[in-house]
């Protein structure tokens, strides 16, 4: 995907409908030799199916945004996090063809745990990617614009 693309994205409009937004929390966890974990997702997946991103998933109502990175790191992974900063919170339009937004939170959090930790509780696999090759994977748009950031 261009740059271009992804700025036509993230400035896209609905012809003035007000869209409705729901909220999705973020992980970026870093581990001891500064690898990122990326999930690959299923690739019958809603959004982004086959690509790779950050463990995450949507807010429940109530729930604040750091809870529910810390709820879905530990379904999707089966680890928990100690700190977590956030790192980034930004809208971002939905392409399923709809009027909504997106709002991204994303958090960074560290880990002393190893690839045999990890659990696989959603995707293909859940990888500890070195900093140097997250770039060169086939990465979702969310977790390509927050990686290109840091």
């Amino acid at each position: 995907m261009r740059v271009r693309d992804v700025v036509d994205m993230l400035a896209a409009t609905w012809h003035g409908l007000v869209m409705a937004t729901y909220g999705v929390a973020l992980v970026l966890l870093v581990d001891p030799s500064g690898a990122v974990l990326l999930q690959h997702r299923d690739e019958d997946a809603v959004v982004s199916p086959g690509q790779w991103s950050l463990p995450g998933g949507h807010v429940e109502p109530g729930e604040s945004p750091e809870g529910a990175a810390r709820r879905e790191l530990l379904e999707e992974t089966g680890l928990t996090a100690g700190e977590l900063q956030p790192l980034w919170r930004g809208p971002r339009p939905y392409e399923a063809g709809f009027p909504h937004t997106v709002t991204i939170h994303v958090f960074r959090g560290t880990t002393t745990a190893r690839q045999e930790d990890v659990v696989v509780g959603e995707g293909q696999a859940m990888v500890f990617v070195p900093r140097d090759e997250v770039l060169d994977r086939e990465l979702a748009v969310s977790t390509a614009l927050i990686l290109r950031m840091i």
